[in-house]
């Protein structure tokens, strides 16, 4: 009798230790699958979906789309949702690091001059790029994302 209750006592501790093991790992499909090729990210059109500025994070919202687009011959190009911008950048090994950007100066109105602002603050500290299937994320050299995009389907 002491044999059973004791097989039992194992059998229920053993399946209790399975079930929180299983509730304790993530899914391989839960977790960002990360991609570190660089092509992956040239020659396509991203949209800004996250800028951080100071202790505010925007989300820009249309008409107020702006845009990057990194091409091959390390050239960037795009919109700050205002005006259009241009520069270059060095890419290598996770770390990015872009030129001061060139732009047009055109007046908008007052919610696009502020993603604008934003997001000329934010390109000067990207440090490191990440992509993710869902976005581009760009970060200062602490690690912390201030730039996210999304890609711009036709």
């Amino acid at each position: 009798m002491l044999t059973v209750k004791s097989t039992t006592l194992s059998s229920f501790a053993m399946a209790s230790a399975l079930l929180l093991a299983a509730c304790n790992t993530t899914s391989k499909s839960e977790q960002p699958e990360m991609v570190s090729n660089w092509s992956a990210i040239t020659g396509k059109n991203w949209q800004l979906s996250m800028v951080v500025d100071g202790n505010e994070t925007l989300a820009p919202m249309s008409p107020v789309l702006a845009s990057a687009n990194f091409t091959a011959d390390s050239k960037v190009v795009g919109s700050t949702g205002c005006n259009r911008y241009f520069g270059t950048y060095e890419e290598n090994d996770g770390k990015l690091k872009l030129s001061p950007l060139g732009a047009t100066q055109m007046m908008c109105v007052e919610d696009a001059m502020a993603i604008e602002n934003a997001f000329n603050n934010a390109m000067e500290k990207v440090s490191d790029w990440q992509l993710t299937k869902d976005a581009l994320v760009l970060s200062d050299t602490n690690g912390k994302p201030i730039m996210e995009f999304v890609p711009i389907t036709p």
